[in-house]
């Protein structure tokens, strides 16, 4: 399966006119290790620590080309900046975001799916891909919320 990927990123970068060179591949690579979500400058460091020599720009001009073909997807999950996540193997899905301790809850629903085909085909509108992030408090931090000790 990951041959495939390789191929595809290969492919994609050619017919873009760009290179595929040892810096991309090793990003790649590690980005297909990875279960969690992450951001471009935590992978960009994390490869450093590990000795890999990559460059902070290529790692987020990588990042938006395997978001183009699927591989990541990239949310801001109440961040100011974009975070990714390994797509490969996983099927869509959404997020609940906790405002407090930041934890990431992902879900599936197929009524939510349901309904927003159905709001686009209605719309005239021909949906590519789309991002659900809903925000709020988790169990562990509702009780803080109710006792004022946060807001």
């Amino acid at each position: 399966m990951n041959e495939a990927i390789f191929e595809n990123f290969k492919n994609y970068l050619r017919n873009e006119g760009l290179k595929y060179t040892s810096e991309r591949r090793l990003i790649l690579t590690e980005v297909l290790k990875r279960r969690d979500h992450f951001d471009a400058d935590e992978l960009a460091a994390e490869m450093r620590t590990e000795g890999l020599k990559v460059s902070r720009a290529t790692v987020y001009r990588t990042l938006d080309i395997l978001h183009e073909i699927g591989v990541v997807n990239k949310a801001t999950l109440g961040h100011k900046h974009q975070h990714y996540e390994n797509m490969v193997g996983r099927q869509h899905h959404d997020h609940l975001v906790c405002l407090h301790c930041d934890k990431v809850i992902e879900f599936v629903d197929e009524e939510i799916e349901k309904r927003q085909e159905e709001v686009c085909k209605s719309l005239g509108f021909e949906m590519k891909r789309h991002s659900l992030q809903i925000f709020g408090y988790c169990s562990h931090c509702i009780p803080l919320v109710k006792d004022n000790k946060i807001n």
